[in-house]
């Protein structure tokens, strides 16, 4: 029998980036905030699930979600520390490896002092539903004379 040898580098990895664009009511960019996130071990083990024939997790990406919340954030979230709106996927694209997944939160939806950002898998529109997928600290001000745009780019490689 032959044995395999697999380098360690030759693991899946998941990296997760996000764009958080505050925009004025014309449209225009007014603050941006680029920052890596962290995959949460939650939605890690939900895809390990899927390749074994679970069917309890879709791995679908269809919420975002901002918060108050201050607290760094951590491999085993199970949520955000914070969540104060949420909202459906805006736009979704793949090409090759990435994927990029596009929130919008209007004028009315998030507003206050925006700390944390998640995304979730098989969420719905209440608050702490879904499997978080992953989050980030962020330090954003909203208020009704803004919407937000946070663009996630996920690499598997």
């Amino acid at each position: 029998m032959k044995t395999s040898h697999i380098k360690k580098s030759d693991g899946v990895k998941i990296k997760g980036h996000i764009k958080a664009e505050l925009l004025d009511l014309d449209g225009n960019v007014v603050e941006v905030q680029e920052i890596d996130n962290l995959v949460c071990t939650v939605a890690k083990n939900g895809f390990a699930g899927i390749l074994n024939g679970e069917t309890s997790f879709t791995g679908i990406v269809n919420y975002g979600a901002v918060g108050t919340g201050t607290n760094t954030p951590l491999a085993a979230d199970p949520q955000l520390q914070t969540e104060i709106a949420r909202t459906l996927v805006e736009d979704n694209s793949r090409a090759g490896s990435v994927t990029t997944i596009t929130f919008y939160f209007d004028p009315t939806t998030g507003n206050g002092n925006i700390k944390e950002f998640g995304a979730f898998i098989d969420g719905t529109s209440s608050a702490n539903t879904g499997v978080i997928f992953d989050r980030v600290n962020l330090d954003i001000t909203k208020t009704s004379l803004n919407s937000l745009r946070v663009t996630l780019t996920i690499t598997v490689s």
